[in-house]
């Protein structure tokens, strides 16, 4: 579908001649193919929405994974990065042939998020649970972290 811009008057000439030159690039990147050097290294998929909340006793990230399974989804911590990884396999109906999509609004393939998080996190009791396409990582905190932010009291002379 191609959409015209009224080119009313010099102001608006410029916007539209940039706007027309990008869709002209992008028709011939994916005419063409990626230029040699950027092809994506993965195959392109979808990002997961995630939220990271903290408490005084640790971080908590929950990730919307609606229509995952659970084995197709890996949680990984190294060097103070936490890394969730997998794939949304694509559901097809083979035996509906004849099937026409009028709206396609779904998501699948592959996707991975990595999070840096701060050095106060205890590795050793991580704890990720899985249950209704939600993602839930406790990251608690070290004790030596639990500890800052003590009151010190205040004597008189």
């Amino acid at each position: 579908m191609t959409m015209l811009l009224p080119r009313t008057g010099p102001v608006f000439a410029g916007v539209a001649r940039e706007m027309d030159e990008m869709q002209n690039r992008l028709r011939r990147m994916f005419d063409e193919g990626f230029p040699a050097g950027m092809a994506p290294t993965e195959p392109l998929g979808w990002m997961p929405v995630v939220e990271i909340v903290e408490n005084a006793d640790e971080l908590i990230l929950t990730a919307e994974l609606p229509g995952m399974a659970e084995e197709n989804i890996e949680v990984l911590f190294e060097d103070d990065v936490l890394v969730l990884r997998g794939e949304k396999k694509e559901e097809k109906h083979e035996e509906a042939d004849d099937r026409r999509y009028h709206v396609w609004e779904r998501a699948y393939g592959a996707f991975r998020r990595a999070f840096t998080l701060p050095p106060t996190v205890d590795p050793a009791k991580i704890v990720a649970e899985f249950k209704n396409g939600v993602l839930t990582v406790h990251l608690p905190k070290t004790a030596k972290a639990k500890a800052k932010g003590q009151k010190i009291a205040i004597t008189t002379k």
